[in-house]
């Protein structure tokens, strides 16, 4: 086994330097979008080391009201990684070798792709590796997704959205998106799906710096509640939007063209009636224009995996342009 996976460790080596010298490459990548190959020896995927990389790249996905992993992780031994195989568009190889290797690989075998590289001599050090890569290793695989499910959007898109002549901003959403619902400053999209919808909220408050800043949730979320309860109706009469109450949602610092934002993600229910799906909010001060703007996108698809739906909603809502 050992010999097996220094062969094969040596051809990724040497795929890794024909694509540094330039040689180009026609493969497209494959793979459902948040699934991860990880080629590993059967025996320490079913082993403590396999456990590790399910707790690092499999846990529970935040702000989903069932149990969603991360990633699909798809678990392949290092002797049938090739062919089809190899143009996975997102890889863990990791094994034990007498080298060790941490780095990240970029277009080895096909584009666009991302091969993590992990290999130490004992379990011990091997698992070190995985934990504290783990961090980047996500961060580099989900602006990956991002690109590749934007580059699917682009296939066919929704043009007549009246985003850049209300508030001087586009987003790239999928042509499937029609305009629900419009008010002075609001504009809510929907997309109807199997099971449910799929909804894009865009809309404009005046300008707070502290919103964003002091990061205060009692706030965040009676700002969130009271644009629902103003503009999405539920199914009954005087039923509305709201934030879950059972559960404080997750909030980030993160920002959009250098301008200050939040990112929450948390569960929505619906006062006065049975209805309840995940959330995803952007609040982004926009000081140049004396404005916060304000994007979400909320999911209503009763016994359906959801986690799929909220990452089309981000790599949506990431899009976002103004317009120059």
């Amino acid at each position: 086994m050992k010999k097996n996976l220094t062969l094969l460790f040596s051809v990724l080596i040497m795929a890794s330097c024909q694509t540094k010298k330039g040689t180009p490459l026609v493969l497209s990548s494959n793979g459902n979008i948040n699934t991860i190959t990880v080629v590993m020896p059967n025996q320490l995927w079913q082993g403590a080391i396999g456990q590790t990389v399910r707790d690092m790249y499999a846990y529970p996905a935040e702000g989903l009201p069932q149990q969603e992993p991360l990633y699909d992780l798809k678990q392949i031994p290092p002797e049938i990684f090739t062919g089809f195989a190899q143009s996975s568009r997102s890889v863990l190889w990791i094994g034990i070798s007498d080298q060790t290797n941490v780095r990240i690989d970029k277009n080895t075998y096909a584009q666009p792709q991302t091969i993590a590289v992990f290999t130490a001599p004992t379990s011990e050090r091997l698992t070190e590796i995985i934990i504290s890569q783990s961090n980047k290793v996500i961060e580099t695989i989900r602006k990956q997704e991002r690109i590749e499910r934007l580059r699917r959007i682009r296939k066919s898109t929704y043009t007549n959205h009246g985003l850049e002549k209300k508030f001087g901003i586009s987003l790239t959403m999928p042509s499937a998106y029609n305009t629900l619902k419009e008010g002075e400053n609001t504009i809510w999209f929907q997309r109807e799906i199997q099971k449910g919808h799929v909804n894009l909220l865009v809309l404009t408050t005046p300008y707070d710096e502290t919103i964003v800043s002091q990061k205060n949730l009692e706030q965040i979320i009676s700002k969130r509640d009271s644009i629902g309860k103003a503009f999405i109706p539920g199914r009954l009469p005087n039923s509305y939007l709201i934030t879950e109450k059972a559960y404080e949602p997750y909030v980030y610092h993160t920002s959009f063209s250098k301008k200050p934002a939040l990112e929450i993600r948390g569960t929505w229910e619906v006062q006065g009636d049975f209805m309840a799906g995940p959330f995803l909010q952007y609040i982004i001060n926009d000081k140049a224009n004396n404005r916060n703007i304000i994007l979400e996108g909320f999911v209503f698809a009763p016994s359906t995996a959801k986690r799929d739906y909220i990452f089309e909603v981000e790599t949506i809502l990431r899009s976002i342009k103004e317009k120059k």
